[in-house]
């Protein structure tokens, strides 16, 4: 059953998709590398999840892009519900301390990461911040079906070099430029 307010998506098999999600009220949460470290994390863990093939990514200070091709398991609403989530969970519980170890999402290498993170996160901030919000992303995602080779080819492009749109460093670390093993190839 759909939401009342989801927009109407194509699921035939085959598809890639190029993502686009926005954090709530365009706040800049991806200004802080720890957030995007995390944000890496569980994109890692749902690829292995939800058994999609990564084509290309870009993480921006306020939202992302995607360029994914889901199993016939889990179609793109599935993986970006997961994405959106866990996220959302993880980001809360670094920026409110509570890390829970009864979720079932801690393996103990999961829950090393993150209590790092959430040192490093009061290392910076102190254990009372106020500069963060809690994280929440703005309601649902657009999404563009890719046609052919060269729409592939040029959402490609849009996606791994968006943060030059955005005038975000040189150097940014947060695009598939610099995470080729998470990089899936397809042929369309």
């Amino acid at each position: 059953m759909q939401h009342r307010n989801s927009q109407k998506r194509d699921y035939s098999e085959n598809n890639v998709y190029f993502v686009t999600a926005n954090c709530f009220e365009t706040f800049c949460y991806f200004q802080e590398n720890i957030f995007c470290e995390i944000f890496i994390q569980d994109l890692k863990i749902a690829k292995e999840l939800k058994e999609f093939k990564l084509c290309g990514f870009c993480l921006n200070y306020n939202h992302i892009h995607l360029l994914v091709h889901p199993s016939n398991k889990f179609n793109v609403s599935e993986i970006m519900q997961n994405i959106k989530r866990t996220c959302s969970l993880h980001t809360n519980q670094i920026i409110s301390g509570n890390l829970s170890v009864s979720d079932n999402i801690y393996c103990s290498l999961q829950r090393d990461f993150f209590v790092q993170m959430r040192n490093r996160f009061i290392q910076k901030y102190g254990p009372n911040q106020v500069k963060f919000p809690k994280f929440k992303w703005q309601k649902s995602f657009h999404d563009h079906i890719i046609k052919n080779s060269i729409d592939f080819e040029n959402h490609n492009k849009y996606t791994i070099f968006n943060f030059q749109k955005h005038n975000l460093p040189e150097n940014w670390k947060y695009t598939s430029l610099n995470y080729s093993e998470m990089i899936d190839g397809i042929e369309l």
